[in-house]
């Protein structure tokens, strides 16, 4: 799966929005917000690093502390994520996992930040 078509799957969810929080226009983030109370939350960063098309999304601790041990080398803490949010927070080249994982961990993210606002 490429970053465009990761990143329309995670748009096509209901109640989300394109953001560009951070510096640089190759970083984008995808945000779910409650119409209600106006929060939002993030739950999808699509970006390159080192030249490879990445992505961060989270989970509950366990199971990221599962996927960074059982793919240690292609599993890891989330880039650009402070420590707080660290232990939730995975980021994977895309090219290591078929679309069906990617669209799964897509799926776990925009539920758990759904379930913060």
């Amino acid at each position: 799966m490429d970053k465009q078509t990761l990143l329309q799957y995670c748009l096509d969810k209901a109640y989300t929005y394109l953001d560009f929080p951070f510096k640089g226009e190759d970083y984008a983030v995808v945000k779910v917000k409650n119409s209600e109370n106006g929060k939002n939350r993030i739950f999808a960063e699509i970006f390159t690093l080192k030249g490879e098309d990445s992505f961060t999304f989270s989970t509950d601790e366990n199971s990221a502390l599962f996927l960074r041990e059982t793919y240690p080398q292609t599993v890891s803490r989330g880039w650009h994520c402070p420590p707080a949010q660290a232990k939730y927070k995975s980021t994977v080249a895309l090219k290591d996992f078929d679309d069906d994982v990617l669209k799964k961990f897509a799926d776990i993210s925009y539920g758990r930040a759904l379930s913060k606002l």
